[in-house]
């Protein structure tokens, strides 16, 4: 089917993603700018939709990024007590050191575990409470209400990742020398402390020398990349640089456009089905405000049959991807809707493919693995259906991707259309289904 995008609703995306930039610029979570911006897409929806809703939250957002300094200190702190033990061989103090030791590492790992590759809010308490906003705007059902379909992105910009920012590729670099050492330290020190109590109980010397070649060539390895990985990102408002009009002003200009399309052509919304229009707050602080909002609406969401389709990273104007798996928080998506999706996009003759985030070769798996998750997550994760769609590579995308290059320049003119029109005619399939 052939979809016709009005040059005033093409032209309406492109200025609406200027308008926030200008009027708002960076807008890292829970910031005075990202709800400036929140108010501009609700006034934006309350001139398409049925009914406008701001829904507050709070959060610990520097925790979603703090915890790489609070591994850091505690990593080297263990390197410090590993060293410690020479002093003590003879004595039960090296037996001590070395629980000190692998426990610095272990706690090291559950907060990036938890925080990280499962989005728990575990260390969140220590870091201090703000406050951020999910808009929803809703086109209600002309019957009775039997589904809901979502279609989503996400108002806030991430904070500056200063190692991307200035180092460019040798950030990957970096970043995996880091996390590996803390990967590889803590295995060495649990098998350090099981032949430390082996040692003790069977009365022989302690076994280090062969660990202190090993924690030496670590540090000589990993030691600077380490450290560096306490300037990930600033404090305060100095991490407040990045415009985000590629991640993700391009998917709530998308949104928004549909909220456009619709209230002109409500005749493809299918009968008994609510579409609700949302932009989340604090999607990179760990996609805090779209598990804010399926935590409170999650009897309805699953009463009424719901879908999630949602919006990131709109770049490229020749090739949508519908993620099928996101490998950081190991979430996989509705196969369902993601080959329901599918057919929407070969219907309105656009390329497409499904992958997994990040993509299949190994380099792109090993950036989807530490690329984080996008507000899909927190649906699928709560069993109901969900997908991202996303029209970009990823590995093109890390050029600018969260540093202040991501500029509005860096959108294809044409890509906004395209995905438009994929949103589009998945409507106009559901529509068709419910007169079958």
């Amino acid at each position: 089917m052939k979809i016709e995008i009005s040059k005033e609703d093409s032209e309406y995306m492109y200025n609406i993603i200027k308008k926030i930039i200008d009027e708002c610029g960076p807008r890292m979570p829970c910031s005075p700018q990202e709800a400036k911006a929140a108010e501009i897409i609700k006034k934006e929806l309350e001139e398409t939709c049925d009914s406008v809703e701001m829904e507050p939250f709070t959060c610990h957002p520097r925790a979603a990024l703090g915890w790489i300094r609070v591994d850091v200190f505690l990593v080297m702190l263990s390197f410090s007590c590993f060293f410690l033990v020479q002093l003590f061989l003879t004595s039960f103090w090296a037996l001590i050191l070395a629980i000190i030791i692998f426990g610095l590492n272990l706690l090291a790992f559950l907060f990036e575990w938890y925080e990280f590759f499962n989005y728990k809010e575990f260390i969140d308490p220590f870091f201090k409470k703000k406050s951020s906003q999910n808009v929803i705007g809703k086109f209600t059902a002309e019957k009775e209400t039997k589904n809901i379909i979502i279609f989503s992105g996400h108002t806030d910009s991430q904070y500056q990742f200063n190692l991307l920012t200035y180092l460019k590729g040798a950030y990957g670099i970096i970043a995996l020398l880091g996390i590996g050492i803390l990967f590889l330290w803590l295995w060495v020190s649990l098998i350090f402390l099981s032949l430390t109590i082996i040692t003790f109980i069977m009365g022989l010397p302690i076994i280090y020398e062969a660990f202190f070649n090993i924690a030496i060539w670590f540090l000589i390895i990993g030691g600077i990349p380490l450290i560096t990985l306490i300037f990930y990102t600033s404090p305060g408002e100095r991490a407040n640089k990045v415009p985000g009009a590629v991640d993700n002003l391009s998917a709530v200009a998308v949104v928004l456009g549909l909220g456009r399309y619709l209230k002109k052509n409500k005749d493809i919304i299918p009968k008994n089905t609510e579409i609700r229009l949302i932009s989340f707050g604090c999607e990179e602080a760990f996609l805090r405000g779209a598990f804010r909002y399926v935590d409170t609406h999650l009897e309805e969401l699953k009463e009424h049959n719901t879908e999630c389709i949602n919006i990131e990273i709109i770049q490229n104007k020749d090739k949508i991807i519908i993620w099928n798996f996101e490998p950081t928080t190991r979430t996989h998506h509705s196969e369902e809707l993601v080959q329901k999706v599918y057919k929407a996009i070969e219907s309105v003759d656009i390329k497409a493919k499904i992958s997994r985030m990040g993509g299949d070769s190994t380099l792109e798996r090993l950036i989807g693995i530490t690329s984080g998750g996008s507000d899909a997550t927190a649906f699928s994760k709560s069993d109901i259906k969900a997908c991202t769609i996303t029209a970009g590579e990823l590995l093109k995308i890390s050029e600018f991707w969260h540093t202040p290059r991501d500029s509005f320049d860096k959108i294809e003119q044409g890509a906004l259309e395209n995905a438009l029109r994929v949103c589009i005619g998945y409507l106009i399939n559901e529509s068709k289904k419910e007169m079958i």
